[in-house]
């Protein structure tokens, strides 16, 4: 940050706070034996990743994560009953995941339905100009861990 001025540096710093903030207000629905953000994380790859995808390694590079924890994530769902495994049909290998029942049941008690639900009243122009400033941050921040 070194290459900006003590305003812009405070504005950044200020935004980023107010970032934190909306955060911690969309989670902050979950009760004490909800589940942790990776594992929402997962069920939402899982309801919409095709059959070659749904494996361990197509979440790790979806959430950026190591295969290691990747997999304790997939297996803490399959063990709470909400993923369920089969063998990959194109590798003998390995295997790939799939929502449950109740795994599709807990995605309709997503904390971020209520986020979709504020953001539908931002007009089109809001929305795509926001969905570009956050796909440029994440893009820069995954850049940063990959140094």
């Amino acid at each position: 940050m070194a290459d900006f001025d003590p305003a812009q540096q405070r504005r950044a710093s200020g935004t980023a706070q107010l970032f934190e903030q909306l955060a911690r207000r969309v989670l902050e629905r979950r009760n004490g034996d909800d589940l942790h953000a990776s594992q929402w994380s997962a069920l939402r790859y899982f309801s919409r990743a095709g059959r070659h995808a749904a494996t361990v390694i197509g979440l790790s590079r979806y959430l950026g994560n190591t295969s290691g924890s990747t997999s304790r994530t997939a297996k803490s769902l399959v063990e709470r009953g909400l993923l369920s495994v089969q063998p990959a049909a194109h590798d003998g290998r390995a295997v790939t995941f799939s929502l449950t029942e109740e795994g599709n049941r807990r995605l309709e008690e997503d904390p971020l339905h209520d986020l979709s639900g504020v953001l539908t009243h931002l007009d089109e122009t809001e929305i795509a100009e926001f969905s570009r400033i956050l796909d440029k941050i994440n893009s820069q921040l995954r850049h940063l861990r990959e140094e």
